[in-house]
């Protein structure tokens, strides 16, 4: 859908994405890169952000669940899919059919998995998963041995990969990162590379990459920093890092109201002063949260005006003080603007919330205009 279908839109920048993933590979050596596209890609969109992915040689996928495996075959994409969610009983033979590549995390999972197999005579990759910390999902380090040793003597089980998933690497401090790295070598020197020398042993998240270069192991997966966000300065290569997400809209309409007049629903602002005030076609039922109601800016003509009164469903209002704004104009509430800027951070902040769920928030409403 080109952009001017809808008067607000999502912007990607495809060629960022690429120097993006070009920078992470030169900074993970010689280590596979297994790019995570689940929740739509963080937002940006799961079709054209795997395509480009694949475009700049990325070496894995990792997603959440059955129907995002199921999406990136359906539009040709060949490369391993690994499912880092739980699987269930009545998923297994899409999951096959799919050729996508399982997290096992339990041996009761692993034997229904194996009941389906040797029924149907189909061989099973998977991942062991290893909980080290996160308390989520994975099969406990002094218990991997029962697990692996099942996998290891099923033959319709093909051992690929063994991973964990690093929980407070954000924190250079926090001793649980030494910890959890620690069980997960000794799985590894113990239970897996006894067995084999090619299992793809994975650890390293977007925190990890960029603060334990020992973490990195055969394989990382760079969720949230391929996409060009991360809360610390980056090393090395990493450094030229970027967002390449905007979202913009176009002004619908322009009115001057009186001072002492109430704006949107609750008449939460009150005017000082007649003013200008300009309606933007966006709200939260397109992921623009309401949280920012009278505290977000937004960029008109490259100046910064304040959202005033509480956000709609599908629109919110702009106090442009006495300055020019026209219906049309362009509207930008992430990404810059001339010179100036709002960040997703600084949004994310407001709401007091992280990148992630403000990404994941944007909807189909907002139709993807991608550029490369």
């Amino acid at each position: 859908m080109h952009r001017l279908s809808h008067p607000a839109w999502i912007e990607i920048d495809l060629g960022q994405f690429k120097q993006n993933i070009a920078h992470i590979r030169n900074y993970i050596g010689n280590a596979l890169l297994c790019l995570p596209v689940k929740a739509n890609a963080y937002g940006h969109g799961l079709l054209p952000i795997a395509e480009a992915a694949v475009e700049a040689g990325v070496d894995y996928f990792a997603v959440a669940c059955l129907q995002e495996g199921a999406l990136l075959r359906k539009a040709s994409i060949d490369k391993p899919i690994l499912v880092v969610g739980a699987i269930h009983e009545n998923q297994i033979p899409d999951l096959l059919h799919y050729q996508l590549e399982l997290s096992i995390a339990s041996l009761f999972k692993a034997q229904l998995v194996a009941k389906y197999c040797e029924r149907t005579g189909q061989i099973c990759k998977v991942h062991v998963e290893i909980d080290t910390g996160m308390q989520r999902t994975g099969v406990r380090p002094e218990t991997a041995i029962e697990l692996l040793n099942y996998l290891f003597a099923t033959p319709c089980f093909d051992v690929v990969g063994v991973y964990s998933h690093l929980a407070t690497a954000e924190d250079l401090t926090n001793e649980n990162n030494q910890q959890q790295i620690t069980a997960f070598q000794q799985v590894v020197a113990d239970y897996v590379r006894p067995r084999s020398e090619k299992i793809i042993c994975h650890l390293a998240n977007s925190a990890g990459i960029c603060n334990f270069s020992v973490s990195h192991l055969d394989m990382v997966r760079p969720g949230i920093l391929a996409f060009g966000y991360f809360p610390q300065p980056l090393p090395g290569s990493l450094a030229q890092i970027r967002p390449f997400l905007s979202v913009k809209a176009k002004i619908s309409y322009f009115k001057v109201v009186e001072k002492n007049q109430g704006i949107s629903y609750g008449h939460t602002y009150v005017t000082d002063s007649a003013v200008r005030i300009v309606t933007v076609p966006v709200g939260y039922g397109d992921g623009y949260r309401r949280a920012l109601s009278n505290r977000a800016e937004v960029l008109i003509r490259g100046k910064r005006y304040p959202i005033v009164g509480t956000i709609c469903m599908d629109q919110f209002m702009v106090n442009v003080g006495q300055d020019e704004a026209h219906v049309g104009d362009e509207v930008v509430l992430i990404g810059k603007q001339g010179d100036a800027e709002i960040t997703l951070i600084e949004i994310a902040n407001l709401c007091d919330t992280i990148s992630y769920e403000v990404l994941c928030g944007f909807n189909d409403r907002l139709p993807r205009l991608y550029n490369d």
